[in-house]
């Protein structure tokens, strides 16, 4: 990129890569107001006659440039002096422009300071980028210090848990917005009464019986003279012990017999099913889908919520403990992102973080839908982006993250569901027996004193 514009060269110093060549041919360029310190590779070509006539503060002003880069002077004899500041050596570098070798200052840092930061000033750095940052500093002889003043202007190496903004190189492991959501609550003991059939199983049976007892109480020659509800408490107790009497009529015989026959298959299959859900314990369907989330989750008025159009709740009206969800930004995986959240509540309160963790994992859990994920990334300041970008992808290569440190993070609590039922029928288990037992004696009452009507 060639330019003379002093105004250009701080954008263009962050979105090029390549070499910047900055002519000054007269005193007016020399007056740069908007210096492209960001970049490295910047070469002033300053005629000696314009040097001579600078002022000490244009030196200067030049000297400060000089940091980031190389002072070319030169005149009309063909005579050319490159001049280069090593910033870690602390001294100006002479080269031969006969002989010309760009000289790699990152080779040797001198003990330079590298700060290791992640961009969320509440997180803490993970154990592997501390290893990378140190595995870096010891080949550039440079030494490692973590955050102390994020505006300092040592060389950065930040995690960036966002991908946005320049120079960013692709490093090992993802970032994304998983959905917090409770984890799924162990059904209630009385539900082993209800579950062995679906919905439509139940509702075909029920149907069932409502026809036969229609029928019988119009055709039957005994049950015909009985109440309608009478005849309904005939058939199911016929379904659970069998007959009790005696019927009368070749139709009637006919269709109880045939009722008979169908409740032995429906009250074999409906006791084994009963007996094998007896025997462990059954939980509520988890929240896994976005249909899920979008129709079983209350959130938290925040931007992620609002962005994919979940349901909200406002200060007074609080969501149950099954409705909760929350967006968390996560790292790799769940195990990984429980371990951060551990160490952030740790810095708060050390005593409390085994107890969050043990909370954290007992009752919530990610749900399978991720939203922007993206891999992970780093901000390099641009004096050792190409050093970082080459030991990357060493450690892509060496699988050292992926097989061994991703795995060695895990931490050691994991979640369980209890496996055999050893819970009680409580009061709040038997409300339905106790509203079918409160409404059908005194419905049944009525039908033993209320004669048939014709």
């Amino acid at each position: 990129m060639i330019s003379n514009r002093a105004e250009q060269h701080s954008s263009y110093a962050s979105d090029f890569y390549s070499c910047k060549f900055i002519p000054i041919d007269d005193l007016h360029h020399a007056n740069l107001s908007n210096p492209a310190k960001s970049s490295i590779r910047n070469i002033y070509f300053v005629p000696k006659w314009v040097w001579n006539e600078l002022t000490p503060d244009h030196r200067d002003l030049l000297q400060l440039e000089l940091l980031a880069g190389y002072l070319v002077l030169y005149d009309l004899g063909k005579t050319m002096e490159i001049y280069h500041w090593n910033r870690f050596a602390k001294q100006i570098v002479t080269l031969d422009a006969q002989n010309l070798v760009v000289p790699n200052d990152i080779r040797d840092m001198c003990g330079e300071e590298i700060e290791i930061v992640n961009e969320d000033q509440y997180r803490q750095v993970l154990t592997f980028d501390a290893y990378f940052v140190k595995l870096l500093a010891r080949k550039l002889n440079a030494t490692t210090v973590s955050r102390d003043d994020n505006l300092s202007s040592r060389i950065k190496i930040i995690v960036k848990n966002y991908n946005t903004g320049g120079w960013l190189v692709p490093a090992m492991g993802s970032t994304y917005i998983a959905i917090l959501v409770p984890r799924s609550q162990p059904k209630p003991i009385i539900s082993i009464l209800i579950d062995p059939f679906d919905v439509y199983t139940w509702a075909t049976e029920l149907m069932l019986i409502l026809t036969m007892a229609t029928i019988l109480s119009r055709f039957g020659e005994l049950l015909g003279t009985r109440h309608f509800l009478e005849i309904l408490l005939e058939l199911i107790m016929i379904l659970i012990a069998g007959p009790s009497r005696a019927y009368g009529g070749r139709l009637e015989n006919s269709i109880i017999t045939i009722f008979c026959l169908m409740g032995i298959v429906l009250v074999s299959s409906y006791q084994s099913l009963v007996i094998s859900f007896m025997s462990f314990a059954r939980y509520n369907p988890e929240i896994n889908t976005l249909a899920d989330i979008e129709e079983r989750c209350l959130f938290a008025k925040d931007q992620y919520p609002e962005m994919y159009a979940f349901k909200t709740y406002t200060e007074d009206t609080y969501p149950t403990k099954e409705q909760a969800c929350f967006a968390e930004l996560s790292r790799d995986n769940e195990q990984q992102t429980i371990r951060i959240a551990a160490q952030l509540m740790a810095g708060f309160n050390p005593m409390r973080s085994d107890e969050f963790m043990r909370f954290r994992v007992q009752n919530f859990r990610h749900a399978n839908v991720k939203f922007f994920e993206f891999p992970l990334c780093y901000y390099a300041s641009p004096s050792i982006r190409a050093f970082v970008v080459f030991h990357v992808q060493a450690m892509f290569e060496s699988g050292i993250y992926e097989y061994y440190y991703r795995n060695k993070s895990l931490p050691l609590r994991q979640y369980e569901q209890i496996t055999f039922l050893s819970e009680a029928v409580t009061v709040q288990d038997l409300t339905l027996l106790c509203w079918v037992t409160g409404c059908t004696p005194g419905r049944l009452e009525n039908a033993w004193t209320e004669p048939k009507t014709d």
